[in-house]
This record gives C-alpha cells, sequence and structure tokens, in this order.
C-alpha cells in the first residue's frame, strides 16, 4: 500500500515537472521552494540546482517587492489570489527585463486546517501584452495621422457605419457638423441623403466585400446648415480588418475637388459658346493651358485635322501631326516668338491620317497671370489649302499668265488682308461671346419693353385724344413688340439647344415632368388641363434641355385646344424596336426608348408632317394661335442631341401625338 502511494506521488510530481506552465510549491513563511518544473525554470533562467530548496527571494530578490505582500496575504488570508498581465521586472538571461505573467497562488491546506505554503502556477504572456502595446501605440498614432491629415477623413464602424473619428478637415469643410454632433452617430441618421446615393451604395459594397475602393471627381450632396449642396470629391474607401479578418469598418477619405470641376464646366461652357459664333465659319477655336499643355477646342479643329469632330486629340498628337519641314523651323519659333511678343502666327503644312497634306493658318494670344506670366494661349485655326493650292496654281502657269497672275496675286494679297482683319475681329468677337446672351436677354429686350410701357401709358391717358385708328395702331405696336419680345426669348432657346453640353447625368424624368408641371401650373390651371403620365424611366440626359423638350410638348398641347374642350395630355413610355419605327435614320437592331405625348387638341394634316419640325413654320394664321414657330424645331434639335429620333401624327379635330425615340 505504501509503495503504490509512493509511485502515485512520483507519477504526480512528474506530470507537473512536464507541465507546459510553470509550476511552483512554495513551503512556509521563508516560502521556500519545495518544487519547481522545467517551464518555470526556464521562464526565470534558473537550474533546479540554483532554485530548488531555497527561500524564493534568496534566488529572486529583484521581485520580492512586487509579490511578497501578496505572497504574505494568501498565506494569512487563504484566499487564492489571480494575476493578470502582473508586470515584473527580474533578471533573466543576465539582465534586468520587464515581463507579463498571468499567475494563480493558491494556498495549500493540511488536514489540520493550517495553511503551509503556497502552489503558484504561472503563464508567461509578455509577447501578447507587448504586442498589444503596440498596437495600442499604432492606433493611436493612426488616429493622430486621420485628425492632422490636410484632406478629409473619417471612420465609421460596423455593418451600421457608427461614426468613431473624423477629422477637422471633414467636420468644418463637408459635413459642417462639431464633433459632439456626430460621433457615435449612424452615418446615414445624420446624413440620411446619402444612403441612396452612389457613394452610399459603393459604401455598402467595400464593407461587405472588404475591397479598397476609389473614384475622382464623384458627385454627393450634403445637406449642412445653409441646406444641401453638391460637392465633387476623390475619394478612398479603405476597409479596416481585425485579426481574423474580419472587416469591422472603413475609413472614409475626401478631397473636395469641386472648384476644380466646376473651372473646367465653365471652360467647356465657355467653349461651347464660342463655337456657337464659328459654326457659320471655317474658323476653328482652342485654348492652351501652357503649364499643363492641356488643350480645349471646338469640334471643327479636329476636322481640320482629318479626324471626326467627336476625336479627343492631345496638344502632342496636334503637334506630331505638323509636317515634320514645318514643326521646328515654322511653329516651334513662332511659339517662342509668341512667349515673347503676346502675339502667336504661323502658316504651315499637317499630315492627314490619309497622309494628305493640308495647310493650316494658326493665330492666338497669349493671356497672363496676376504676375505677368503667360499661362494660357487662345486662338483660332483655318484651313487654308484651297488659298494655297491657288498660289501654287498662279506660280505654276505665272510664264504663261503673267498679266493674269499679277492680277489674282492682287486679289489673293487683298482677300489675304480682308481674311486677317475679319479673323482679328472673329477673335475679338469670341472673346466677347460670354456677353452675347448677357445682351440678348436684357439689352436686346429693354427697348421692347420701354415701347409697351409708353404704348400702354398713351392708351391709358390719351385714350380720349385718339382716333380709332390711331388706337389701332398703338395696339398693333404693342402686340408686335410682344411677339419680338417672344422671338428673342425662343431664338435663345433655339441657340442654346445648338450648342450641345457634354454633361449628362442620371435623371428621373418623373421629377423633370413635376419641374415643369410646376413651372407650367398657372397656364394648367387657367386651361383647366390634366396631364396624365405613365412612370417615366431614369435616362442619361442633359436636364435644361429636357426641362425644354417637356416645357414645349405640354404648353402645344394647351395652347392647339379645341373650343369649350379641356385639354387632356396623356405621357406614355415603353420600349420599341428599331424596325418598328417610322422614322428615317432608325436603326432596325437597336432598341429604343420612347416617350409619347397625345392630346385631344386641333391636330394637323399628316402631310405637314415634317414642315412643323422646320424654325418659323406655321400652319396657322398668328392671329388664330400665338406662336413664333420656333418651338417645336427646339425639340427636334434637342431630340437630335441625345442621338434620338422624333415623330409625330396628327388628324385635324381628333389631337396630336408626339413620340421621342432615346437608343438604349
Amino acid at each position: 500500500m505504501q509503495t503504490n502511494v509512493v509511485d502515485s506521488e512520483s507519477r504526480f510530481r512528474n506530470t507537473m515537472r512536464q507541465a507546459p506552465v510553470g509550476i511552483v510549491i512554495l513551503r512556509g513563511p521563508d516560502f521556500f521552494v519545495e518544487m519547481a518544473n522545467d517551464t518555470y525554470l526556464s521562464i526565470i533562467d534558473k537550474s533546479e540546482e540554483e532554485f530548488v530548496n531555497k527561500p524564493l527571494f534568496v534566488t529572486l530578490p529583484e521581485v520580492r517587492v512586487s509579490i511578497e505582500e501578496i505572497l504574505n496575504n494568501v498565506i494569512k488570508t487563504g484566499i487564492a489570489y489571480n494575476g493578470n498581465e502582473f508586470e515584473i521586472t527580474m533578471r533573466r538571461f543576465g539582465k534586468p527585463e520587464q515581463c507579463y505573467f498571468n499567475f494563480v497562488y493558491q494556498p495549500i491546506t493540511e488536514e489540520t486546517g493550517e495553511i503551509s505554503g503556497i502552489f503558484v502556477v504561472a503563464t508567461e504572456v509578455t509577447q501578447q501584452v507587448l504586442a498589444k502595446h503596440r498596437l495600442e501605440r499604432s492606433e493611436t498614432q493612426f488616429r493622430t495621422l486621420v485628425t492632422q491629415s490636410q484632406f478629409a477623413k473619417a471612420i465609421v464602424k460596423g455593418p451600421e457605419f457608427v461614426i468613431s473619428l473624423a477629422n477637422e478637415s471633414m467636420l468644418t469643410n463637408l459635413w459642417g457638423r462639431q464633433m459632439h454632433e456626430v460621433v457615435g452617430q449612424r452615418l446615414f441618421d445624420v446624413f440620411p441623403e446619402l444612403e441612396h446615393q452612389n457613394m452610399g451604395k459603393i459604401l455598402r459594397n467595400a464593407y461587405q466585400t472588404g475591397k479598397l475602393y476609389r473614384d475622382s471627381e464623384a458627385s454627393m450632396i450634403i445637406s449642412g446648415p445653409d441646406g444641401p449642396k453638391e460637392h465633387y470629391v476623390d475619394f478612398q474607401y479603405a476597409p479596416t480588418v481585425e485579426a481574423d479578418d474580419e472587416v469591422s469598418g472603413i475609413m472614409i477619405s475626401l478631397n473636395d475637388v469641386t472648384d476644380k470641376v466646376t473651372f473646367r464646366k465653365q471652360i467647356t461652357d465657355a467653349a461651347e459658346r464660342l463655337s456657337l459664333a464659328t459654326d457659320g465659319t471655317q474658323l476653328a477655336t482652342w485654348d492652351l493651358d501652357l503649364k499643363t499643355r492641356h488643350i480645349i477646342y471646338s469640334g471643327r479643329l479636329a476636322t481640320i485635322f482629318g479626324f471626326e469632330e467627336t476625336k479627343l486629340l492631345t496638344h502632342q498628337d496636334m503637334r506630331e501631326l505638323i509636317h515634320p519641314e514645318d514643326r521646328k523651323a515654322v511653329v516651334e519659333k513662332a511659339f517662342q516668338i509668341a512667349l515673347e511678343t503676346g502675339t502667336y502666327y504661323y502658316e504651315a503644312r499637317i499630315i492627314h491620317p490619309d497622309e494628305s497634306i493640308h495647310w493650316i493658318r494658326t493665330q492666338g494670344k497669349i493671356m497672363y497671370d496676376e504676375h505677368h506670366r503667360p499661362h494660357r494661349m487662345l486662338g483660332t485655326m483655318m484651313d487654308i489649302t484651297d488659298r494655297k493650292e491657288d498660289e501654287l496654281a498662279l506660280k505654276i502657269s505665272e510664264d504663261k499668265y503673267r498679266t493674269l497672275a499679277d492680277e489674282l496675286e492682287s486679289q489673293v494679297q487683298l482677300r489675304t488682308k480682308e481674311l486677317t482683319i475679319a479673323n482679328s475681329e472673329l477673335v475679338k468677337t469670341n472673346m466677347e461671346l460670354a456677353q452675347f446672351a448677357y445682351v440678348a436677354s436684357h439689352d436686346l429686350q429693354e427697348p421692347l419693353r420701354k415701347i409697351q410701357t409708353f404704348a400702354t401709358r398713351i392708351l391709358e391717358t390719351e385714350n380720349e385724344n385718339l382716333s380709332a385708328r390711331g388706337k389701332d395702331y398703338f395696339q398693333r405696336m404693342q402686340a408686335s413688340s410682344t411677339r419680338m419680345q417672344q422671338l428673342i426669348v425662343d431664338l435663345l432657346a433655339f441657340s442654346r439647344a445648338n450648342a450641345v453640353e457634354k454633361h449628362y447625368e442620371e435623371i428621373d424624368l418623373n421629377l423633370v415632368l413635376q419641374s415643369v408641371k410646376e413651372q407650367l401650373g398657372d397656364l394648367i390651371h387657367q386651361a383647366n388641363a390634366e396631364v396624365i403620365s405613365d412612370t417615366l424611366p431614369v435616362w442619361n440626359i442633359i436636364e435644361y434641355q429636357f426641362e425644354q423638350l417637356f416645357t414645349n410638348l405640354i404648353a402645344n398641347a394647351i395652347k392647339f385646344t379645341k373650343t369649350d374642350t379641356s385639354p387632356v395630355i396623356v405621357i406614355r413610355s415603353g420600349r420599341i424596336s428599331g424596325e418598328l419605327i417610322p422614322v428615317n435614320g432608325a436603326e432596325a437592331n437597336q432598341t429604343y426608348q420612347y416617350l409619347s405625348f397625345s392630346d385631344n387638341g386641333i391636330g394637323f394634316d399628316p402631310q405637314f408632317k415634317d414642315r412643323i419640325f422646320q424654325v418659323f413654320q406655321r400652319l396657322h394664321n398668328r392671329s388664330a394661335y400665338e406662336g413664333t414657330g420656333i418651338g417645336l424645331a427646339i425639340c427636334k434639335k434637342i431630340v437630335e442631341n441625345h442621338q434620338g429620333l422624333i415623330d409625330a401624327i396628327g388628324k385635324p379635330g381628333i389631337g396630336s401625338t408626339f413620340i421621342i425615340y432615346l437608343p438604349l
């Protein structure tokens, strides 16, 4: 029996010796080391001979300050003590070292109830604690970088996107909020308008996939203290990933580039307006940034170089199309002279893609910044191949037709001088084109308003002194000035429709229709009209042009109504195959989205279907129905700007239907 007990104790001690955790047994008030396993000896860097059978603090005096009181308390009270990430500085491996342990001090109680020692189980967690400290420092540094960044940054946590942090740039420049207003709040609770915008959808996708997402010049509408405001931003969504590879949040980085995008749009709009002035000439216009060499130009310039109007060319592309013999000797020399004098002019040969040679004349002006440094160049270009060929033909026949050649040369010189003067004037006119809209909409209409005002005053104050004929003349004068005023407005609208803007947007046509109905509210109410519509699609359009289109079609339907009949306008939407469209230009293998506007008005004879879309064409006497004859021409131009087709179906006395076909 005694042998079994000894064997059992031996096996127990052998098991403890091999345990993967540090185990030591301390006895008595001096904490005499009765036993220590290999793991514990490894932790303290001692051999069994150095440590066992000796008081604890004789072998490890450096730990006395840290644990003596705790050990005494366990012996005194009999209550175990648990240490978690307990910091102890101990000497091992030849030098003092800061260590961290998880341990249990378990009192050893004899059968008599006396506490005779302490059973110690210890696990070293130094590396885990140091790693946690490094992580905490890293997170602190990361948060410092976020708050000090010049770009707008924020951190959102969890699938609800709870705002954890936002720097001053984000709070002040984009969100218009204080820190206490957003931290701890869900992003889409603070900014509900973001949830259904494209950037909100991308945020959810970045969280779900864990993939980084970035984009440039994205549109974002934020509601601030002054109401909703559209921003354009370069942005990045960077998912933050935990140790278990689970996405825990998103770091949002935004760079507000609204001013840059707005400025570029203004430049593009100016170029579009400038192209209006050159549509009837052979001139192309261009605007070159001398620092970046980015060039904006009218479509005619691409055709001068032998491409389609829609071809995108860089400044370098154009330089490479210059004839090699003229590139340095003519063009580069003219450029250097322009930097010195401010005036740019040359005539040179260019090579088209089909290898044919053409001649161009280019002239321009240097624009200077506030420090009088050249930063832009504005100018025009013209194809003068015909003139050059004329000159060559004159030179070849000079001997035979010297007299005639002299005369033609004189005419060419005169023509050249006239063209040079005309070109110079046109450049000046083009640069003043931005004032045209103001002049047309204000200065040209002001005299008409005065005519109307004074005619009205004469009729009111001198009515008794005027003959019947005189009154009739004044009334006709008022009617004519009113028509002239409307004509100016319609011509401006037609010109604007001709200048196709490049900025298309995904727009809900139901919102466009609602806006038009609000603008025409008085007219609809006076005519007791009813507008019935299907649910319309979302489409990639130029918004203000479609507002003009809807306005013209609905206003026409109300204007051309039958006597004693309330107008009813029905708007339908759907899709149709190109082979079913009875309009020239429809592609049989193309599918189209159609919008139809039907009314119960006076209708029209089908034989005049094409005529109604021409400028100044009317099917009725002006006295019967007011108008300038431009409205449907504007509609046709707007539809063509969107690569679409427009058709009209009418029957006298029954009504009319106008159908718009937009390619999918």
